[in-house]
């Protein structure tokens, strides 16, 4: 009988690996941050639903853990790591450890690069350690796996999981979306350190709440449809603010990031949201992801009043030419709109681009860079265009013979897979190192940072630009 389960982040630096579509490099980033994960706490809640006595580790922020330690201490029957595209080699490594330990732990791994990574990667030799993958919404696999897994019955009937039979690794069918999230348990997160995960701007512990799964856009680069599907599946507002009020008083947090891939495409339900962090009288500081068309004023206006201090807008160009490229559903216009309204609501304004897409020249390139500095965000991220398996990018860079490499091993900060028609890998990773340099270094910009924070978050934003000058200058 399986019992005693790690579930894992494996200590191979700083990703959000629970947010599947980004899988972000956060010491690459300018100013990401740190978020709990979310993804292994929802499986170890349902773990415990089913008996099991699961542990939570995030190995590269909890630094005084040792893996093998807990390896020795624990005596673990099964393993579930957490992986991502750009780490996936190295995370398979603590697989191999596992086995070196104990060859009859069971070893599986979970995350987005398995719903469309072609089966022949799998014979790779550090493949080998590895039992099982799970693809789609490990929620649903697990509960899956481990009644066939345990009862003896097909594997092959499990919808969602990876292995190998007869020397050959197969592909389950595919599992069907979670229809009713508010039936899922809340993220069990009572099993790690709430503390470490701290938001720069209030210097206090965040929690995530995934209020939704699921994005109707057609953008070329993106993992969301793939993920979590083109339909928008909601929880209940009340479920929602269930968890944030849990948070509040179990857990002595009060910063959420309210979390879906695209959070305000539906006004009534975010209104509906807000209303009931105001009935109950919450006292609480949140952020938010958008996309900047459909928007409104008075629901920004209702955020705000909720607690929303922060948007973070997909903006992605400032060229019309890759936005209509790109399948992004925005204009130029668009995009400066929704940051004029959420400034005049009073909200700070964190704008995310793409640089590096296939067709894209330089001249591309310093066109979003100038709408970047022309508009007032308060933080911007500049992302290099990156072809996971499945996209529709993937596809493109693969017929312009611009994919030199494996997608694996790759991020989207300082390590892309290649570069444009027009321009080298090399090129346009300094094109992003420009970007950022010119935003983040503006004297009026800087002087402005200074005074409006409180002494705790000048910390954390002076900690944040070292790291900026760390990673372009030096």
């Amino acid at each position: 009988m399986i019992l005693k389960i790690l579930l894992m982040n494996p200590p191979v630096g700083l990703f959000q690996r629970g947010e599947e579509r980004c899988q972000a490099d956060v010491e690459g980033g300018s100013a990401i941050s740190l978020r709990p994960p979310n993804n292994l706490l929802y499986l170890a809640s349902i773990l415990r639903e089913l008996g099991k006595k699961p542990i939570v580790r995030d190995y590269p922020v909890e630094k005084d853990k040792n893996f093998l330690d807990d390896l020795k201490n624990y005596d673990f029957d099964m393993i579930i790591i957490s992986i991502t595209t750009g780490t996936i080699e190295d995370d398979l490594l603590y697989l191999k450890i596992a086995k070196e330990y104990n060859e009859n732990i069971i070893t599986i791994a979970e995350g987005a690069h398995f719903i469309t990574a072609p089966i022949e990667s799998f014979n790779k030799e550090i493949y080998k350690y590895l039992d099982f993958a799970y693809y789609g919404e490990s929620e649903y696999v697990l509960k899956e796996f481990l009644n066939f897994y345990e009862n003896g019955k097909d594997l092959e009937k499990v919808k969602g999981l990876i292995f190998k039979k007869e020397n050959r690794w197969i592909k389950n069918e595919k599992p069907p979306f979670i229809y009713d999230l508010d039936s899922l348990p809340f993220p069990a997160r009572d099993l790690i350190r709430n503390e470490l995960y701290i938001n720069p701007d209030t210097d206090r512990p965040i929690a995530t709440i995934q209020t939704a799964r699921g994005c109707p856009g057609n953008c070329i680069f993106c993992l969301a449809p793939i993920v979590s599907g083109k339909f928008v599946r909601k929880r209940s507002p009340k479920n929602i603010v269930d968890e944030i009020e849990e948070c509040l008083y179990k857990y002595k947090i009060d910063n959420f990031f309210l979390r879906a891939d695209t959070f305000t495409i539906d006004r009534d339900w975010v209104i509906e949201i807000t209303n009931e962090i105001l009935r109950r009288n919450l006292k609480i500081f949140w952020v938010a992801n958008s996309r900047t068309k459909p928007l409104d004023k008075e629901m920004l206006v209702a955020m705000k009043k909720s607690g929303c201090y922060l948007v973070a807008f997909g903006i992605e160009s400032g060229s019309e030419k890759s936005l209509k490229l790109m399948k992004k559903g925005t204009t130029k216009e668009d995009n400066e709109r929704a940051i004029r309204l959420a400034k005049e609501v009073g909200l700070k304004v964190y704008s995310f681009y793409i640089i590096g897409f296939p067709w894209e020249t330089k001249e591309d390139i310093l066109e979003t860079i100038d709408f970047a500095l022309k508009t007032p965000s308060d933080f911007v991220e500049f992302h290099i265009a990156t072809p996971y398996y499945g996209t529709e990018l993937y596809e493109i860079m693969e017929k312009e013979g611009l994919l030199k490499e494996e997608v694996e091993g790759h991020n989207y900060f300082s390590n892309p897979v290649g570069g444009t028609k027009y321009l080298t890998k090399e090129e346009v990773i300094n094109l992003r190192k420009k970007a950022l340099l010119r935003f983040y270094l503006r004297p009026n910009y800087i002087l402005k940072t200074i005074f409006s924070q409180n002494p705790k978050s000048l910390k954390n934003y002076i900690k944040y630009g070292l790291k900026l000058i760390k990673n372009n200058i030096f």
